[in-house]
């Protein structure tokens, strides 16, 4: 899993003809107006939860550049919406003014410093300018092209490849984040990082044939190889193609058509659909957000979540070797996930009748680059929605079911993730991943060798096992923001005729964490709302797949994922508290987000909390899943327990 600078060169291909990463597609950033540049005429955002506009990002680039703090020839490692106040955002209406600000990281590559500053782009004017000692901001994409070049200048390297018989430049050089690494004779504050060879040659898809034992590492500040690892000769496949001979036939066509349109309504990045409302969001860390999802009933929009996103991925490796015990990938705070959306096709990604989202992002160069087709959104059947019939007259009463799918794609690195968000017509939601891409693959000397960690797919070549675990933030507002958490663990009770068991129901009181055991879920309750029955209003957590780690408890780079290490973690809302692994996840410390979200343990019972979902799988490769892996697809469901009086189906159309 890493974010390839091969990555960064083919979305600049698409977006423009130019050779250097994130070109600018805005036009060069320029100097603000202190410096005799007139502010951009900005189109007004007509909700203070929008995301940035390509304009936008431009202005408040320029605005920055123009203050006498910024250091010339710093980059801009990201650049998003700085979210309103929550509360400001609950207490405005449409039509109202509302403040309107950016977020952007300004790091200074050569003194090693990184920057915070906020816009306001009503006024266009730098309203925060804070350091940030100590911490290291997401890899950028122009360090992708300095750390290929830095590598490959390496006698090092450069002897490595040809000792194995490979030309340097048949050479892919695949740069990660190293995580919390220490080296000798390197400060601790050095800004690193590292690179893994595979052999490209002529041949496509290079993850499929590695170049195993070498890794080298990068002093991104002074821009020197600072260490240098060889573990030995193996083998390189250096034949295998990654791509089918041919291709099959027999496939009719299957066509997906709406001929009178969408049953949706879009209206700027808002959404209704059958009852449904919520808000289409996008930031460059963690990509797609839902904004304010609520159900229609009569008197209004009942609300049920405020916000909505992953917050972070974990990728170790089961590999107990020191070139790989490292890789243990924080894709989201590490590399800012989002920015590689992929541009969504129909019929390839999505069906014919899906529509799309345009976004945009900020070259860490200094300009705003287009990302098309970021989000689709599309109906689908979904199979029978409820079925009964009457025991005298056998009438039946039937609906079929249709679906919402709001989805988003991104690639980093060998792996492709997909994020889904399935709206259904009885009011539950599902939250899908999809996984697909290469396995990070090993050289090995024989089968044998292959199998032990994981399971050798090719001649010379073996995919370890490893496991995925994705963290998910929900900040659940069920009918307003007073809630709590009710944990329910249904179990096996003593009875005369042997059959019984029941549910037990406890209140979560405090911020921390909760395992998953036996047969358990979670609901969101409200504790000012009930049903027809007198009963909380609430909104159920289903678990539906999930892993624990199989690493060690003190593997260290699982305690910089402590959201791994259990399902669950509730937390009482506090503004700015957004990713399970902290702001600054990039060679941070142990400990970051969720473990010093909790620490106070604030009471959750009747206030306004977020609830943190781990979902992940433990993949043990198979042979079936080299050169490239069909979509693995896991996920959880959110259900209403008793947010309705009856089922919200039973009006659904024949």
């Amino acid at each position: 899993m890493k974010r390839s600078f091969v990555l960064a060169i083919v979305r600049t291909a698409v977006l423009a003809s130019l050779i250097f990463i994130w070109p600018m597609s805005v036009g060069s950033s320029i100097v603000g107006s202190q410096r005799g540049t007139a502010p951009l005429a900005l189109a007004p955002a007509t909700n203070p939860l929008d995301p940035l506009s390509e304009d936008e990002i431009t202005a408040t680039i320029q605005v920055i550049e123009a203050d006498v703090r910024f250091p010339q020839g710093a980059f801009f490692p990201i650049v998003m919406l700085h979210e309103p106040l929550k509360r400001e955002v609950l207490a405005w209406t449409p039509g109202a003014p509302f403040r309107r600000e950016a977020f952007a990281n300004v790091f200074d590559r050569a003194k090693n410093q990184l920057f915070e500053a906020v816009v306001d782009l009503r006024a266009q004017t730098l309203i925060s300018w804070v350091e940030r000692p100590g911490v290291q901001p997401a890899v950028f994409a122009s360090e992708y092209t300095d750390a290929d070049t830095v590598i490959r200048s390496s006698p090092r390297w450069q002897k490595a490849m040809r000792d194995r018989g490979i030309n340097p430049n048949d050479v892919y050089l695949d740069v990660w984040a190293p995580g919390d690494l220490k080296l000798p004779g390197v400060e601790p504050a050095t800004r690193l990082l590292r690179a893994l060879s595979f052999y490209r040659g002529a041949l496509p898809n290079p993850y499929d044939r590695p170049i195993e034992g070498v890794v080298v590492t990068a002093d991104m500040n002074k821009l020197t190889v600072v260490d240098f690892v060889d573990t030995g000769i193996r083998p390189v496949n250096k034949t295998v193609s990654g791509s089918a001979r041919t291709t099959r036939t027999g496939l009719k066509p299957l066509v997906v058509t709406q001929p009178d349109g969408p049953s949706f309504q879009i209206d700027g990045q808002a959404v209704t659909w059958q009852k449904w409302h919520f808000r289409i969001g996008f930031t460059p860390r963690e990509g797609l957000v839902l904004y304010q999802i609520g159900y229609e009933q009569p008197g209004g929009v009942r609300p049920i979540i405020y916000r909505m996103a992953l917050a972070e991925i974990y990728v170790p490796y089961a590999l107990p070797d020191s070139t790989w015990a490292w890789r243990a990938a924080l894709d989201v705070g590490e590399y800012n996930l989002g920015q590689y959306a992929e541009h969504l096709k129909a019929n390839l990604d999505v069906p014919a009748n899906a529509v799309f989202f345009d976004t945009a992002a900020a070259a860490d160069t200094g300009s705003a680059v287009a990302l098309p087709h970021a989000v689709a959104m599309y109906e689908r059947d979904a199979g029978s929605l409820w079925d009964r019939s009457d025991p005298t007259t056998l009438a039946r009463d039937a609906r079929f079911g249709r679906e919402l799918v709001v989805v988003t794609t991104y690639v980093i690195g060998n792996y492709t993730y997909s994020m889904s968000y399935i709206f259904r017509m009885d009011g539950g939601i599902d939250v899908k991943v999809g996984a697909t891409g290469t396995t990070l693959n090993q050289g090995v000397q024989t089968v044998e060798a292959g199998d032990k960690y994981g399971t050798s797919v090719a001649k010379e070549i073996a995919a370890p096992s490893h496991q995925h675990f994705f963290n998910f933030r929900i900040d659940f507002d069920v009918d307003g923001t007073a809630s709590r958490l009710v944990e329910e663990n249904t179990h096996t009770t003593p009875s005369s005729l042997g059959n019984a068991f029941v549910t037990d129901k406890t209140v979560v009181g405090s911020e921390g964490f909760r395992n998953l055991e036996g047969t358990r879920r979670w609901t969101i309750e409200s504790t000012t709302q009930k049903n027809a029955l007198g009963m909380p209003t609430g909104y159920a957590l289903e678990p539906l797949d999930t892993a624990v780690p199989l690493s060690q408890p003190n593997y260290p780079p699982l305690q910089h994922a402590q959201f791994a290490q259990q399902p669950m973690w509730v937390t009482q809302y506090r503004d700015g508290e957004l990713y399970a692994a902290g702001n600054y996840p990039n060679q941070g410390k142990p400990g970051e987000g969720l473990p010093k979200y909790i620490a106070g343990h604030e009471s959750v019972d009747g206030h306004d909390l977020v609830v943190w979902y781990t979902t992940g799988f433990t993949h043990v490769p198979t042979v079936e899943e080299y050169p490239v892996m069909t979509t693995d697809t896991i996920g959880f469901a959110l259900r209403p327990n008793g947010f309705f009086d009856q089922n919200p189906a039973l009006d659904a159309p024949k």
